[in-house]
């Protein structure tokens, strides 16, 4: 079946939508990277980006995961209590924005008539404040984030608890994600996943994602034939 036919397949009967944030919605990972080198060269450490792509935006082995690998002595809870306020003035300060092509993608999802969400690994006061600079906070009818749940993704837990917020089932919601993390974390909650890869993540396994697209760009092109 071709990408248009199963987009349909599985975006027609949802009746919520529920998106990724970071690297799919925002350009903001880049920021994540530097809001964690700062903190990791106060003690000495470098982070590698390409080394940070892999392991922390896609797999979300995060600072513990960096700190095992480099065998360094320090403790995560305190790097990411030290990183949190550096990258949430990168959200407030309206730094980090909404991909382009994302914001085409969310106005042409919004106008679907299907409950929209936001399921991040980022705290939702953050994700909330980058909706609002960019002018689309009223889109969205769940916004939940890190903080608020016990584990973050590949851990299904955002999005179990987005589902209960939206008052939906699994096989009437679709995620969209970019990361092996969100795919696998969307999958141990019995949702559909569509993989929009990024520039980050083309040589990456999507392998077991109902669907994967190659760009932000060529979603919007199936979403417009879609709609129209």
């Amino acid at each position: 079946m071709d990408k248009l036919s199963t987009l349909k397949n599985l975006l027609l009967p949802a009746r919520g939508l529920i998106l990724d944030f970071d690297g799919l919605l925002a350009d903001s990972e880049r920021f994540h990277f530097k809001a964690y080198d700062e903190v990791f060269g106060r003690y000495g450490h470098t982070l590698d980006e390409k080394e940070y792509y892999k392991y922390w935006t896609s797999l979300g082995r995060g600072a513990q995961g960096e700190i095992e690998r480099h065998g360094l002595e320090l403790d995560a809870i305190e790097i990411r209590q030290e990183k949190m306020p550096i990258f949430s003035r990168y959200c407030e300060d309206g730094t980090i924005k909404l991909f382009d092509d994302a914001k085409a993608m969310i106005d042409l999802l919004s106008r679907m008539g299907k409950r929209m969400a936001i399921a991040s690994g980022t705290p939702a006061s953050d994700v909330r404040a980058v909706l609002t600079n960019a002018g689309v906070d009223d889109v969205f009818d769940v916004v939940l984030g890190s903080d608020t749940v016990p584990r973050i993704k590949p851990a299904p837990d955002v999005f179990s608890k987005t589902l209960d917020a939206l008052d939906l089932g699994a096989s009437e919601c679709l995620v969209f994600e970019d990361a092996e993390k969100g795919m696998f974390a969307a999958i141990d909650a019995g949702i559909p996943v569509v993989i929009i890869r990024t520039p980050q993540t083309q040589d990456f396994d999507f392998g077991r994602a109902d669907l994967t697209v190659e760009s932000h760009q060529e979603m919007v092109a199936l979403l417009r034939v879609i709609k129209d």
